[in-house]
């Protein structure tokens, strides 16, 4: 089956097609069905996955000179000339050819998020949906129930219509559950923890090093630690109802946190910062730096590093950021922070003190 039409490309050039390709596969919209038409194309020709490797190394040269004088005239002579069809005079100047490659990609981009395609998620197996870095899907459950998954998130159903019990397992990232009414307890299995429910709405998300977070955003839910030995990877789990030791009932709005090894802990949360995710949006409020990186290196291959403690330390006050934008964030925190961006790799941007010896000189991106 073919989940994107291709042929849309059958009249543009192969620079054209990979310009369209590093854009979209960027954008924060970008579905798996976008990444699965991508490497049709990408495989259909040796040529095909050349110009992409040139369309990348484009972009990050021009994400290091953004707003400079020189590429801003470079974009107005490349729309002009483009627009009146001298493409293969102008096309002689490899620099403005760079340019109009990626300004058309950026206007493909734009015509498509007039009318974005519905978010699919990659159905691994019958049973089991997931997103990877960077994308957020939606899945009807047998029972009318959605359950939404974030970026880099596993989801296994174990019910159905005739199930007398309705359970889940997150097996990694993190998901909110809108739960359909119905006799049936609602279990969602969520690393030790077991979140049970019959009408609600929650979040939860698993993390290394925060463990395993449950926000309610409406109705009631009970929390409870479960001893058994869930594999996440097979379609069997333990008797769980045999090896539970502890229950927390959870009202609206408030959040439990089970770190590893620390006692869990229950907190009033800000509702609009958990699910932000839902609406591609990161929301953060009074946390510091290295926190807000962390979080949007989530949604990312391209990723933001910072080895000087001050940086991190620095406070972003209150601020929401597109989920997956990192070439967007980055400019932001140089406006709101005395820091400076600094491309080291083609997927990597180290963030440092503004008056840091050797900010923002030219690297040239590997071969």
């Amino acid at each position: 089956m073919r989940l994107v039409n291709t042929d849309r490309f059958s009249n543009r050039s192969v620079d054209e097609a990979a310009a369209y390709w590093v854009m979209r596969l960027d954008a924060p919209a970008c579905a798996p069905s976008d990444r699965a038409a991508f490497e049709e194309w990408r495989r259909a020709d040796a040529e095909h996955a050349e110009a992409y490797e040139r369309a990348r190394r484009a972009l990050a040269l021009v994400d290091r000179h953004l707003g400079s004088i020189e590429l801003t005239d470079m974009g107005e002579q490349v729309f002009v000339e483009t627009k009146s069809g001298h493409k293969s005079r102008f096309r002689r100047n490899a620099g403005a050819a760079l340019a109009a490659s990626l300004l058309l990609g950026a206007v493909l981009l734009f015509q498509l998020v007039q009318d974005p395609a519905p978010e699919q998620p990659v159905q691994v197996a019958d049973n089991r949906f997931e997103t990877a870095i960077g994308e957020r899907s939606t899945v009807t459950l047998p029972d009318d129930s959605a359950v939404s998954l974030n970026t880099n998130t596993l989801v296994e159903v174990r019910f159905t219509q005739n199930s007398d019990t309705r359970q889940l397992v997150l097996v990694r990232g993190q998901a909110h559950f809108d739960v359909r009414k119905d006799p049936r307890p609602f279990e969602v299995i969520a690393g030790d923890r077991r979140v049970v429910a019959i009408g609600t709405a929650f979040d939860i998300r698993i993390d290394d090093e925060l463990g395993v977070m449950v926000t309610l955003v409406e109705g009631r839910v009970s929390v409870e630690e479960d001893a058994s030995e869930v594999d996440s990877t097979s379609s069997n789990l333990t008797d769980a109802g045999a090896h539970l030791q502890h229950r927390t009932v959870l009202e609206a709005g408030e959040q439990l946190i089970a770190r590893p090894d620390r006692t869990e802990e229950v907190v009033l949360a800000d509702i609009e910062q958990v699910v932000g995710w839902r609406e591609g949006q990161l929301v953060f409020k009074n946390d510091p730096l290295h926190h807000v990186i962390r979080e949007i290196n989530r949604y990312s291959t391209e990723q933001i590093v910072i080895d000087d403690e001050r940086v991190g330390a620095l406070e972003i006050r209150a601020a929401a950021f597109t989920a997956g934008s990192t070439t967007k964030f980055v400019s932001a925190v140089e406006g709101m922070l005395p820091v400076k961006a600094q491309r080291v790799a083609l997927d990597k941007i180290a963030l440092v003190w503004e008056d840091e010896p050797g900010v923002n000189e030219p690297v040239e991106p590997p071969d």
